[in-house]
């Protein structure tokens, strides 16, 4: 039986993997533009103008662009190195709106900020995986199952990062 905790939950909503594939060209190790403090700040500022959902959908086209890496606040490659498992080709699992509809509420539950910060985590490999909700059968890297490669390990990592932000 799987033992999804609130945390891993949060983690698996807000992992855009389920949706779309990222373009290659995001997940290049790079030297980020400004700080992830910055860029969450900014993002949280635009979220409210915005509206959620038109700043969830504007970053799903920017995450799958092929046009290169755009400009812009909302790329959060402005602010990190995403981890290249994100750009894995593979079919989307849930519907774009049903991606955006429910971080549109997540959002307004966490706060943009936190919201915010727990996607630069995810989208840095913060993933949820097979092991962590003890599921039988291994996950990938992405959590998404049917490989065996597994990074049990990576989580210590990010618990030990958050700590030094907050």
């Amino acid at each position: 039986m799987p033992h999804f905790t609130e945390d891993s939950l949060r983690r698996i909503i807000i992992n855009p993997f389920y949706a779309i594939t990222v373009a290659p060209q995001l997940t290049e190790e790079h030297e980020p533009i400004m700080d992830e403090a910055e860029w969450v700040r900014t993002n949280a500022t635009l979220i409210g103008e915005m509206g959620a959902a038109g700043w969830l959908r504007q970053l799903l086209d920017i995450l799958e662009s092929n046009a290169g890496v755009q400009e812009g606040p909302i790329n959060p490659f402005q602010a990190m190195n995403i981890d290249p498992l994100f750009a894995t080709p593979h079919p989307p699992l849930i519907e774009r709106e049903m991606w955006v509809d429910a971080n549109d509420m997540h959002i307004r539950d966490m706060g943009s900020e936190g919201w915010l910060w727990q996607l630069l985590d995810v989208l840095d490999g913060d993933i949820v995986t097979a092991e962590e909700v003890e599921l039988s059968q291994p996950s990938n890297h992405l959590g998404y199952a049917g490989s065996a490669r597994t990074h049990p390990q990576r989580r210590g990592k990010k618990k030990q990062k958050k700590r030094r932000r907050q």
